[in-house]
């Protein structure tokens, strides 16, 4: 390989679209607005062991996904049904099965006909005596659980971004947790952004029945003892948020006509005594939805219900369509964190925190400071190493391994990786193979000197007869760091990140990079001795 003009243009050009792809990491807001346009603007970003902020690894309920599934099938079967005045006498779930029981074997054939016309696709269905039993098929069962945990990960996005924390870490780990890093967020932020995430934020409105200080006494006037019968009646028990305390429980309709999904917007206000309240509008059909509910039951009162607990309860004067309010004992900050988590949206499923932990900027400071000192230790080290042990071509490795250096970064810059402690890990290995690639060639070098070869052949030898050698090393590190990208999480995805780009950097700064220079001192001049 002579070092021709094209190699070199081609390794000058890639020094400068480096330095170019470089820049956003450095210069940040200072560079122009047209910048994005033309370049990727990202930057390396510090990951949340270096910068501080807070871990939360999130885990997902996705069996209750599996509940809803088969309480949506019920629902809907006794709602087919009733077109047919036929009653379901009973329901059971059970793990993946709905078991419906009916009071004749005619209710029984009619239930089992809507079932196999709507859900023979998802669900083994059979008779068993009067009960009629749906067991989701394994396929099926599989799809609802990732797409649980699909939806909520863009629930929680939205929640997270919304809170305006930059540049949050929100991804998939495994088959039923999220893992959740928001790098900067201070300790004071920590739980507002749990209370946020596990908020559910299921909103309904319904017709308010009966209310009552006690349960037993409201239970009592439906001749029930537990809210569970409340159910055979169509209606639904639900604890009082509201401040009276004459109004600790309602009697509500069970089905809720208009739910939080209609929603178009929803914002702090402040109610005529000046308390925060949440505001909101429906859109499309919801909204008419909202104006036939109230429209038909003007004097009643509405139950404004989240999380399965009453608000507010107001009467309704008139018909509304397109707006409301929820007032409560809110301060102004949890009235503008509600509206926030209505505007992202209902979790699907329940989440809980599994892990969370605080790293401080101080800690993080302090390894970006030590994460400094040792690699400015250790290029100074392999710097004098490689002049003090190979000379001149010591010197042609060392400019290679610092355009290495800069290929890496720039690379790293212009795919906005965000850099932690074992992406610098990742970077400190790639170097020190990039140092073990140039020893070997070195090496094989000398040994072609040793055997009388002339110097110029000595170099060609050395550079062809080492390249299968420096490839096989590398590519078999870069197959288990794309191995390790593809399965990995969080710091061991970055880490392999880190290590892939790097490799690619590394066999061309140690083929081509080291080879050009070497070549441009030597070729066309007569060479008596190799200074190595």
């Amino acid at each position: 390989m002579r070092a021709s003009k094209g190699w070199l243009i081609t390794i000058f050009t890639v020094a400068v679209l480096s330095v170019i792809l470089l820049a956003p990491t450095f210069l940040g807001d200072a560079l122009p607005g047209w910048w994005g346009k033309v370049f990727p603007d990202r930057g390396i970003r510090l990951g949340l062991d270096l910068r501080g902020g807070i871990f939360l690894l999130i885990g997902v309920d996705s069996e209750a996904a599996v509940e809803h599934e088969l309480t949506g099938i019920k629902d809907f079967t006794a709602s087919e049904l009733k077109n047919e005045k036929v009653l379901v006498k009973g329901t059971q779930i059970e793990g993946k099965d709905l078991t419906l029981s009916f009071f004749s074997e005619g209710d029984l054939e009619k239930a089992k006909k809507i079932a196999d016309d709507n859900y023979s696709d998802r669900a083994d269905i059979d008779g068993d005596g009067l009960s009629l039993r749906f067991a989701l098929k394994d396929g099926y069962l599989d799809d609802i659980k990732i797409r649980a945990i699909d939806q909520v990960k863009q629930v929680i996005e939205n929640r997270v971004q919304e809170l305006g924390l930059v540049e949050p870490s929100i991804q998939k780990a495994g088959s039923d947790r999220i893992l959740i890093q928001v790098p900067g967020a201070s300790e004071k932020d920590r739980q507002r952004i749990i209370d946020i995430i596990k908020k559910s934020a299921v909103l309904e409105f319904k017709i308010v029945r009966d209310t009552g200080a006690a349960e037993e006494t409201v239970l009592a006037k439906y001749g029930v003892s537990n809210p569970d019968e409340l159910s055979g009646q169509d209606l639904m028990l639900h604890p009082g948020a509201t401040g009276s305390e004459n109004e600790k429980f309602f009697v509500t309709t069970s089905e809720a006509q208009v739910t939080g999904e209609s929603l178009s917007d929803a914002r702090l206000i402040f109610d005529e005594f000046g308390r925060p309240a949440v505001g909101f509008n429906f859109k499309g059909e919801g909204a008419s939805k909202f104006g036939e509910l109230t429209e038909t039951n003007i004097g009643n009162r509405l139950a404004i219900v989240l999380d399965g607990t009453i608000k507010s309860a107001p009467t309704i004067q008139e018909r509304i369509t397109s707006q409301g309010r929820i007032t409560g004992d809110f301060t102004a900050e949890e009235a503008k964190d509600l509206a926030l988590v209505l505007r992202s949206g209902a979790l699907p499923v329940p989440v809980n925190i599994e892990q969370e932990r605080t790293v401080g900027p101080s800690l993080g400071k302090d390894s970006i400071e030590k994460g400094k000192l040792s690699m400015m230790v250790g290029g100074v080290l392999v710097i004098i190493f490689m002049i003090f042990f190979y000379k001149l071509q010591g010197v042609v490795s060392d400019i290679a391994l610092a355009l290495n250096m800069l290929f890496i970064m720039g690379f790293l810059s212009a795919f906005g990786v965000t850099l932690t402690l074992p992406g610098i890990a990742g970077l400190v290995l790639t170097l020190g193979m990039a140092v073990d690639g140039n020893i070997i060639i070195l090496e094989r070098i000398k040994e072609e000197l040793r055997v009388g070869k002339s110097p110029i052949a000595a170099i060609d030898a050395g550079y062809s007869r080492s390249l299968w050698t420096v490839l096989d090393a590398n590519i078999t590190t870069l197959i288990t760091a794309l191995i390790l990208f593809w399965f990995g999480t969080g710091p061991i995805k970055g880490f392999a990140a880190t290590l892939s780009i790097g490799i690619i950097s590394t066999v061309f700064s140690n083929v081509v990079v080291a080879r050009v220079i070497t070549n441009l001192i030597y070729q066309d001049k007569k060479v008596p001795a190799l200074s190595i």
